[in-house]
């Protein structure tokens, strides 16, 4: 009897298949990690808008974002031949957080930055502007196992546990000595100017031998300005771009026109006092400003020789200035487009 014999493409045909299969495969099996990709850039001029502000000249300023999601493990085992990436690991990167919760926690950071971005860039430009803390504690985001989740959101502000007192935010872990570990407690929270009582059971945050509900909270604080500041920033989460902001609202009161008819791109969060602190996933910011035509880019002086690093591997031609405090970042802009 006479083997029947296969064509040659028909092996080889079914070697492709099995590789693409288990591509597809791979592409839905998380790989525990976070990739942390280049991002989009704002246009300063149309998110942010100072009463009565003058209108910016030539050019323009940049904030930027990067992207995050979790990765699955084809993007991970191929990442090699994507040098714009990078990866973490997801507990590492979201704290304990789910990618949902991570995003909302960002949301109000971003919150925090424009309030911070507001003082600063008024105090710039020598307006008297300044926070006022407010008593009770600012929800900023919760743990993944926090026994809250759907009693408690970001932005709510807790003023009172059981029958104490929130009056700063401090005041919350010092309170939380007074349960036990599996208590109910009654919260009182602010939401939007309306009250509610809102029952939660204590429990054990790992690291943490004292009861907990689980929520990272902030003073809850409101920035007193002389000029009303309006900003948007759509989905951006984060607090990285205060700093921009923060010039932006400088600017538009000044009438300086800081851009000059360049296009500057920058990146840091923004204290009220001007000070500028570290951010993250500069190496992929870079990838975003540049392809976006900026070639003046300012950044947290921490994030400098990872930003200069990677310009010079990917064969960027660009100023990358490290600053300290707001005045240095408007100092260097002024100096690159004069």
């Amino acid at each position: 009897m006479k083997q029947r014999r296969w064509p040659w493409w028909v092996p080889v045909l079914w070697a492709v298949a099995i590789v693409a299969l288990g591509i597809e495969v791979l592409r839905f099996i998380p790989s525990g990690q976070v990739v942390i990709a280049p991002g989009i850039t704002g246009n300063l001029e149309k998110m942010v808008k100072v009463e009565h502000g003058r209108k910016p000249g030539p050019g323009r300023m940049f904030m930027v974002a990067i992207d995050i999601g979790t990765a699955s493990e084809f993007q991970y085992l191929t990442a090699r031949f994507r040098p714009t990436e990078a990866f973490q690991p997801a507990q590492t990167m979201l704290g304990g957080l789910n990618m949902n919760q991570y995003v909302q926690f960002n949301d109000a950071l971003m919150q925090e930055s424009q309030w911070s971005a507001k003082i600063a860039g008024e105090r710039l430009a020598g307006l008297d502007a300044y926070i006022k803390t407010l008593p009770g504690a600012l929800v900023l985001g919760l743990l993944s196992k926090s026994t809250a989740h759907g009693k408690l959101q970001p932005g709510d502000i807790i003023t009172r546990i059981g029958p104490y007192v929130v009056r700063q935010y401090t005041d919350v872990r010092n309170i939380m000595h007074r349960f036990k570990v599996g208590q109910t407690v009654n919260l009182t929270v602010n939401e939007n100017g309306k009250t509610r009582l809102v029952s939660v059971k204590t429990t054990h945050v790992k690291g943490d031998p004292d009861p907990a509900i689980g929520v990272y909270v902030a003073p809850w604080q409101k920035p007193i300005v002389p000029r009303p500041v309006t900003i948007k920033a759509g989905q951006i989460g984060g607090p990285s771009a205060g700093m921009m902001f923060a010039l932006e609202i400088y600017d538009q009161i000044t009438g300086r026109n800081l851009a000059h008819g360049h296009i500057v791109a920058g990146t840091g969060e923004i204290l009220p006092d001007g000070r500028v602190e570290e951010i993250g996933g500069v190496q992929q910011k870079v990838v975003t400003v540049y392809r976006a035509g900026a070639r003046v880019f300012v950044v947290p002086r921490g994030n400098f020789q990872a930003a200069e690093s990677m310009a010079k591997k990917m064969g960027y031609h660009m100023k990358i200035f490290p600053v300290t405090n707001i005045r240095e970042a408007l100092h260097d802009i002024v100096t690159a487009t004069s």
